[in-house]
């Protein structure tokens, strides 16, 4: 069974690169006019790659909740994956106290060593002041090198800092480029985050029908706002064609997801046959 503390304490992202190898498989901000909710909702993630794949002590031993073997498996392993290992487990208090700042030392290690999982999740607890003081010039500094790494979420977490001006200078062209990234990445809020500034020309030539590409893609995924611009941008007819039964299609998705802005709007398209926007 797994941790009690699994339920209370924010997960980590775990990406154990031998897993991914032999299993292939298992391998924001959208209202622009709204305060950005960034960063911690992004959260430490964990992604532990452990069906399919045998061959490694420590993650038998992790996937069958034996977390005192896992813990002194991924120690004897000496590695950028073990290390990584290490310090999620003492974050989460896995076969051992839970405690953040031997979390970061493992994480440190592993960051040092190039694990892009490490130094995201450094990143986010600079950004938390967790384990560590808090810093977000050093959160943006280890977020730079996850990025340079094509880990999405640091390159979503980067886009936001230059975004904000958080932790480095406000530059939203540098914003846009990491966003895009991110984006083309396949990383949703990324790309509504992109897709907003398409719509405003922040950081990126104006252009309205880039915007609604963006939202599209993010839509597509189950974005709930996404769902909710796409639809609105049909029933204006705003860098797409006017389409009120598309808008409807859009509006209705995120309605059923329980927006209240999409069920106003709907509202107003079912009253009228337009858009009260």
């Amino acid at each position: 069974m797994m941790s009690n503390h699994t339920k209370t304490v924010p997960r980590l992202t775990v990406t154990i690169a031998r897993i991914r190898a032999c299993c292939p498989a298992c391998g924001y901000a959208a209202n622009q006019q709204r305060r950005v909710a960034y960063y911690l909702l992004v959260g430490l993630y964990l992604i532990l790659m452990l069906g399919g794949c045998g061959g490694n002590a420590g993650l038998d031993a992790y996937r069958h909740g034996d977390y005192n073997e896992a813990l002194q498996e991924f120690k004897n392993e000496g590695d950028q994956e073990g290390d990584f290992a290490v310090g999620v487990m003492n974050y989460k208090g896995e076969g051992v106290a839970r405690d953040p700042d031997e979390a970061v030392a493992w994480f440190r290690r592993a960051a040092e060593n190039g694990h892009a999982g490490a130094q995201y999740n450094l990143g986010i607890l600079y950004l938390r002041g967790e384990g560590v003081q808090k810093d977000r010039s050093e959160a943006a500094h280890w977020f730079r090198l996850a990025a340079g790494q094509g880990f999405v979420r640091a390159q979503y977490n980067l886009g936001l800092s230059y975004a904000r001006g958080d932790g480095v200078v406000k530059d939203l062209r540098e914003a846009a480029h990491w966003f895009r990234l991110a984006a083309e990445g396949g990383y949703g809020k990324a790309r509504i985050y992109l897709g907003g500034m398409y719509a405003r020309g922040e950081g990126v030539v104006k252009d309205r029908k880039e915007a609604a590409r963006w939202f599209r893609l993010a839509a597509g995924q189950g974005y709930v706002e996404a769902q909710v611009y796409l639809g609105v941008m049909y029933a204006r007819g705003d860098g797409v064609e006017k389409d009120q039964k598309e808008a409807s299609v859009w509006l209705r998705k995120a309605a059923d997801q329980g927006s209240p802005r999409a069920k106003e709007i709907l509202e107003g398209l079912t009253a009228n046959g337009s858009a009260l926007l």
